[in-house]
């Protein structure tokens, strides 16, 4: 594991962060050791109920409401996108919950919970000399899938956005470590990192949804214009690997356990052009499999802010 240690003592408060901001902190730590006291039926039972809650009180409920009417066309005030609104609540309330939870299980536990029926193609795209590059979204448990990668013997690498606490976003990389996965401060030089690994013929994990700058490629949506990250179709057009496109779903099991299943894409393969029309032209491609994706399981996209250019211009 090759991730950056604290910069501090965890036992100080770093310089420039209040009081206030490291309650945050100690909040999360909290929420974990409750996760991994309770049993899972009823750790389950309770996350639902408090999704539920939330769903109802919750002031981003509008701009969820909003997105789930984008995706299924239905009117924003009808009731299946109420609905929906209950489900994405319960749904990214699980992911914390099994974020939380599963930091104690083993390599059994997440090979037997976790189902992916084309993971040859990941190998098949490895056997080429390189490793391959997952592009994965905000959709479903993507630390699990994760942790079935490198349970399953395939070292995982990605990059992650720095939080605040500084202490919160160290505490998020010791315990992805813990599920075997290695994750990289997105920070300047970022970028040589993971290229770096794929050349290496790692499995490198990159979330190819939310464009937080809005300067990424421009891509066709549900029918309207949006912004997604260029990170993944650069790495793979400077490594000369393709992209795969997983789709990550809960799946509920028997005696109330949840597990999970991925959905692997064909290789999106590396386009003839170059420059900006290459990289607008593979981010189309992701945005298409994603679309499929958030269409099959509209709850489970845990995307809570505006997404579409037009819905960003409204802020």
């Amino acid at each position: 594991m090759s991730a950056a240690r604290s910069r501090v003592s965890p036992n100080r408060r770093p310089p420039g962060e209040g009081r206030l901001i490291q309650l945050v902190y100690y909040g999360y730590v909290a929420a974990s050791r409750l996760a991994l006291a309770l049993p899972e039926r009823f750790a389950y039972a309770l996350v639902h109920a408090v999704g539920g809650i939330v769903a109802r009180i919750s002031k981003k409920k509008d701009i969820v409401a909003r997105n789930l009417s984008r995706i299924t066309g239905e009117d924003r005030d009808s009731e299946r996108i109420a609905s929906l609104v209950v489900e994405a609540h319960k749904s990214y309330a699980r992911y914390w919950l099994e974020t939380f939870r599963y930091v104690r299980e083993g390599k059994e536990f997440f090979l037997e919970r976790f189902v992916v029926p084309r993971a040859h193609v990941i190998d098949e795209v490895r056997a080429r000399g390189k490793g391959a590059i997952v592009v994965v979204s905000h959709l479903g448990n993507w630390d699990a899938a994760g942790a079935w990668a490198g349970a399953s013997g395939r070292s995982v690498v990605t990059v992650a956005e720095v939080l605040k606490p500084r202490r919160l976003f160290d505490f998020f990389v010791q315990h992805r470590a813990k599920l075997g996965i290695t994750i990289h401060a997105a920070e300047r030089g970022v970028s040589a990192k993971l290229i770096e690994a794929v050349e290496d013929g790692r499995v490198v994990a990159i979330l190819g949804d939310r464009d937080l700058k809005g300067t990424g490629p421009k891509v066709k949506f549900f029918g309207q214009e949006a912004t997604m990250p260029a990170g993944p179709a650069s790495i793979a057009i400077r490594t000369g690997v393709p992209l795969l496109f997983a789709g990550i779903y809960s799946v509920r099991l028997s005696g109330g356990r949840w597990g999970w299943q991925a959905d692997i894409s064909d290789p999106i393969e590396l386009p003839d052009g170059a420059g900006r029309a290459a990289l607008t032209e593979m981010t189309q491609k992701v945005a298409d499999h994603l679309e499929a994706a958030v269409a099959e399981h509209p709850a489970e996209w845990h995307v809570f802010q505006p997404f579409w250019s037009g819905d960003r211009k409204d802020l």
